[in-house]
C-alpha cells in the first residue's frame, strides 16, 4: 500500500449512533449500532452480522454536535472488515463502508462543514501543542 489518501471526501473519527434497515430484506429489521467515522459521502459503521458489498441500506443518525440534527439517507456498503473482538470465532463484528448514494444535499452540506471545522480545529490544536513542546524544549536546553 503506497499510504496514499484515496478518499474523495475528509472523513472525522465519531462515535454516533446509527440505525439501519437493509432494504434487499422483505422483512425488514432495524439495527442499531454506531458508527465509527463520517463524511459527507458516507459513514463507516459497526455492523454485528456481515453484510455483503453491494447491500442497500437505510440508514438514520444523528451528530450530537450538530444539535442531534437527525439525517436519513440511503447508502450502499462499498466495503466490509470482519474485526474479532474476542479468541472466539463468534466474537466478530464488522466495520462496513457505505456510500450515501440518496442524502439530502442540505444534509451533505452540513456534514461537510462540520467534518471540516473539526479537521481545522483539530489541526490549530495539534500545531499549538507542537509550539509548546518546541519553547518548553529550547527554554530547557538554554
Amino acid at each position: 500500500m503506497s499510504g496514499i489518501e484515496r478518499r474523495r471526501y475528509p472523513r472525522l473519527e465519531i462515535n454516533a449512533e446509527v440505525e439501519y434497515i437493509v432494504l434487499d430484506q422483505t422483512d425488514a429489521e432495524v439495527f442499531t449500532t454506531g458508527s465509527k467515522n463520517l463524511s459527507s459521502g458516507g459513514v463507516c459503521i459497526i455492523a454485528f452480522e456481515k453484510l455483503e458489498p453491494g447491500t442497500l441500506l437505510s440508514i438514520k443518525f444523528s451528530v450530537p454536535e450538530l444539535h442531534n440534527k437527525i439525517v436519513i439517507a440511503k447508502g450502499k456498503a462499498v466495503w466490509v472488515k470482519a474485526i474479532r473482538m474476542g479468541g472466539r470465532d463468534t466474537d466478530i463484528v464488522y466495520e462496513v463502508g457505505v456510500d450515501f448514494i440518496d442524502i439530502k444535499e442540505g444534509d451533505r452540506e452540513q456534514i461537510k462543514k462540520f467534518v471540516m471545522l473539526k479537521t481545522r480545529l483539530f489541526i490549530v490544536r495539534f500545531i499549538q501543542r507542537l509550539k509548546t513542546r518546541f519553547f518548553t524544549f529550547f527554554k530547557k536546553s538554554s
